[in-house]
């Protein structure tokens, strides 16, 4: 009896402790908690030819993502390192074999990450771009374009999860928990960073800008103003305490916005463009390139709008409408010869003007040449341009004007034989509006001042 009770008592710690081996990992895994997912802005990395950190050769439409820390890159070919992505219904599961976007060390999906300061799930990028982190730095001091803590592989953002643009994209970090499967990820809310201390109290608002009367103003929020790329931001002050701005570069592979302004003139003629910078926000870029459309023609001015913040400044006098009809604007990028500096996109003023000064001309050069001489001239007018010249020469030492040139282009001609002879010269010239010079009382230069 007792012989049979034991062998009744085995026979069932046996079967316990079989149970307990057959359940043993489903149980573990039921226990263990899913990995966590977050909203992530994501780019396409592209990069074709080039090689990740890993060593990895970037094929046409490769699939695997770059994520900003060294921490999770995969050996080359493995996928020690995973993320499940999840788009529009779409979900995949890829490795980790390149390291970024922008930071190298933002490990921002980890309870003990670097940036202690931020919440878990919030990469630095897009604390910077969103909240100001960092002063919108990356940690080697470039400004942050985009707040994107993912780049995924073309293959990937193409065909797999169906992108066509930079997105927000469910990020689940299969290391650190049980992958939830497709279409099973719970995205984790992230907090936005704590506020900053409260800042001083502002001082007296800055006076409003007031618009030339009678000038033709577009602002940046009228139908003639038009922007595209990115990215834009908008600041609290500008014509209506409010202009846009968007940061600079000195690559024009990176440069992606640009804007312009074209104004509805009431007739054609000569108008001077007088554009506002405003003064608040981040420090402006010194090299802002103007382009101004008009007549046919294109002329580019480059504004420091650093160091005339708060100000008009003038781009100069030009005749807007004339025979070819084009649209007059003028246009501006964010290509600059700085980095990580505000462009800034306010209002800019079409001012009516009326040229009635005539031009300013002289003889600037006369140089010895063969068996005469070559004479230079030149002038310039305030408003709408020399249109021609006229040039007289007389004998010396009283011999009368006669005219040489009439009605020229040409700031420069061969006079000759001299047959030992000296001439002096003087020139006038009229505008595009018709104004003209008056004949000067007497030579602008001779021959006997002549270079040889």
């Amino acid at each position: 009896m007792l012989r049979h009770v034991l062998s009744l008592a085995i026979l069932a710690l046996l079967a316990a402790m079989a149970s307990r081996v057959d359940a043993g990992p489903a149980a573990e895994e039921q226990r263990q908690a899913l990995a966590p997912t977050y909203r992530i802005f994501a780019t396409r990395e592209g990069l074709v030819g080039q090689m990740t950190a890993n060593g990895h050769i970037i094929r046409p439409r490769d699939r695997f993502v770059a994520l900003p820390s060294w921490s999770v890159l995969a050996p080359r070919g493995s996928d020690k390192f995973r993320v499940r992505l999840t788009y529009n219904g779409r979900s995949v599961v890829v490795p980790v074999w390149d390291v970024g976007p922008w930071n190298t060390t933002d490990d921002y999906w980890s309870p003990t990450r670097r940036y202690k300061d931020l919440p878990v799930g919030m990469p630095m990028a897009q604390a910077a771009v969103l909240h100001g982190y960092n002063g919108g730095l990356d940690e080697q001091g470039r400004r942050i374009r985009e707040p994107n803590g993912i780049d995924i592989a073309d293959g990937t953002f193409w065909d797999d999860l169906g992108m066509t643009r930079s997105d927000w994209v469910e990020v689940t970090f299969l290391w650190l928990g049980v992958d939830p499967g497709p279409g099973n990820a719970v995205p984790i809310s992230v907090p936005a960073p704590a506020a900053p201390p409260a800042s001083p109290p502002p001082g007296p608002p800055p006076a409003p800008v007031e618009v030339e009367a009678g000038a033709i103003a577009v602002d940046n929020s009228d139908a003639g103003f038009s922007a595209s790329g990115e990215p834009w931001f908008e600041a609290t002050c500008g014509l209506g305490s409010n202009h846009r701005w968007t940061y600079s570069t000195t690559n024009p592979a990176q440069a992606t916005a640009a804007a312009s302004w074209a104004p509805q003139l009431p007739a054609a003629g000569f108008y001077e463009l007088r554009v506002y910078i405003p003064p608040c926000g981040e420090a402006a870029t010194a090299s802002a390139r103007y382009i101004i459309h008009h007549d046919g023609a294109t002329s580019e001015v480059r504004v420091d709008q650093r160091a005339t913040s708060g100000s008009w400044v003038s781009l100069g006098s030009y005749h807007f409408g004339g025979a070819t009809n084009e649209q007059p604007r003028v246009e501006l990028r964010d290509l600059t010869e700085d980095n990580g500096r505000a462009v800034r996109y306010d209002v800019i003023a079409w001012a009516p003007r009326q040229d009635s000064a005539a031009p300013d001309t002289r003889v600037v050069s006369i140089q010895r040449k063969d068996n005469g001489y070559q004479v230079r001239w030149d002038g310039t007018d305030d408003l709408s341009g020399v249109a021609s010249y006229d040039v007289q020469v007389r004998m010396l030492p009283r011999g009368g004007w006669s005219d040489w040139k009439l009605g020229i282009s040409e700031t420069t001609a061969w006079f000759g034989p001299d047959e030992g002879k000296h001439f002096a010269f003087r020139v006038r010239a009229r505008d595009w509006a018709g104004n003209q010079e008056p004949w000067p009382d007497g030579a602008d230069m001779d021959t006997t001042q002549a270079a040889p």
